[in-house]
């Protein structure tokens, strides 16, 4: 293979460069000098379009403001920047709203528990701290076009049919979660230093993050299909569970920091790791009715925590494994050999307790020691009372040790009568 994993340096480089962008940016869009009676202390309260009319001889703002209480529509004019939060929250008779004049943000924009909210505006918006929006059943479309920099982005239990606009390169969180007209999530994002998340969206929903190099948790929940063409490496965790993808396709990736978790997607029929060398956690391929063949994972060599492989597959390949220092299971109902991984166990690969189970043959090892016995209907008893002995079991060792010692014990007794003869003479 002729990938090359990202070195930490440049990696901490990214996340450096990511947020230098984001204050750059930031401090580029807001360089806007704030008036005498445009900053705030406290935070600045709505209630009323009169409340926000009063902010529009500011072309920028310091302090917090939040938006709340009975207002019908509401909208900011003038502003540029806000050097704070924009809150709105609570506001059940907020139809629509408009800040098309905001370039930045430098805190959140945070919208919450607006039931009736259908219509949002803010066109000028490039720059935002972090963008946390819940509750906007009647939310259809973003209201963006030019966002860039974000550092997190949590957006759950809305109507949107897309994320048009919103296109951030570097970020710390992307959260997107039950939003049940999503069809699609296609992203430019290119670096997530702490957590992709994608969950329970539309039924359909396909996620395109070809641009993304590394991550450092990645989680999809209920998805029709990944595409994840560029990534190379995941810092901890990733995990793949009941989403109707056929395929999950990550040739480039060569580490996985944590856990590595391929669980319940009953469409999967393909996996491909094929560049991966290193898993740093927990190894689980777990119920995936379609999986019947579990390979393109011939680079792996280290595995830190325990294996769990479980299913109806007839074949699984790790031909590169050297180390597992967790415990290795294998239980699959399909036509499988578990002679490979006896031999791992058997020469010492396998550093915790091992069990293999197929409709073929049955081996189980606690800690290095390996028995094996084939099958015709059920596992042979022996392969369920292995114990921690160096070759072989110790109820047997105890039973020959004892034999031992009662053929021994007349011996001595003759022993000694023949020399008291001797002596006589």
């Amino acid at each position: 293979m002729q990938f090359k994993l990202l070195s930490l340096s440049a990696l901490v480089g990214a996340a450096a460069a990511a947020t230098s962008s984001l204050n750059a940016t930031i401090t580029s869009t807001t360089s806007v000098a704030v008036a005498s009676g445009c900053s705030f202390k406290s935070t600045y309260t709505a209630t009323a379009q009169s409340d926000l009319d009063a902010l529009s001889t500011c072309d920028a703002i310091k302090g917090d403001v939040y938006i709340t209480g009975g207002i019908g529509a509401g909208s900011i004019a003038n502003v540029k920047a806000i050097y704070g939060d924009l809150i709105i929250s609570n506001a059940t008779k907020l139809s629509t709203f408009s800040a098309d004049s905001i370039t930045a943000i430098s805190g959140e924009l945070n919208m919450e528990s607006l039931t009736i909210l259908s219509q949002f505006s803010m066109g000028s918006l490039i720059s935002v701290g972090a963008i946390n929006w819940v509750t906007l059943p009647a939310l259809i479309q973003t209201g963006f076009k030019v966002v860039t920099d974000c550092n997190s982005i949590y957006i759950s239990d809305t109507q949107l049919s897309s994320l048009d606009g919103l296109n951030p390169v570097n970020v710390e969180t992307y959260n997107i979660n039950n939003n049940l007209n999503l069809a699609s999530i296609d992203s430019d994002v290119q670096t997530v230093s702490k957590a992709l998340s994608i969950s329970h969206n539309g039924d359909q929903t396909e996620v395109k993050f070809d641009d993304l190099k590394w991550a450092n948790n990645l989680t999809f929940y209920s998805v029709t299909s990944i595409s994840l063409a560029s990534l190379q490496a995941i810092n901890e965790s990733a995990g793949f569970f009941e989403s109707s993808v056929s395929a999950l396709k990550f040739p480039l990736v060569a580490t996985v920091g944590g856990d590595l978790t391929i669980e319940n997607n009953d469409d999967l029929e393909k996996i491909d790791f094929s560049n991966l060398t290193t898993i740093g956690g927990g190894f689980v391929i777990e119920n995936n009715t379609e999986l019947k063949t579990i390979n393109n994972l011939g680079d792996l060599k280290t595995i830190t925590g325990a294996v769990v492989l479980k299913g109806d597959f007839d074949k699984c390949s790790l031909p590169s494994l050297k180390t597992v220092r967790g415990a290795f299971t294998v239980d699959t109902t399909g036509d499988f050999s578990c002679s490979d991984f006896d031999k791992l166990s058997k020469e010492g690969y396998i550093r915790g307790d091992y069990s293999c189970k197929a409709s073929s043959s049955s081996s189980s090892v606690s800690g290095t020691k390996t028995s094996s016995s084939s099958e015709t209907g059920s596992a042979s008893s022996d392969s369920s009372s292995a114990s921690s002995g160096s070759s072989s079991s110790s109820s047997s060792s105890s039973s020959k040790a004892g034999a031992a010692e009662i053929l021994v014990s007349p011996v001595s007794v003759f022993g000694t009568a023949a020399a008291l003869l001797i002596a006589l003479f």
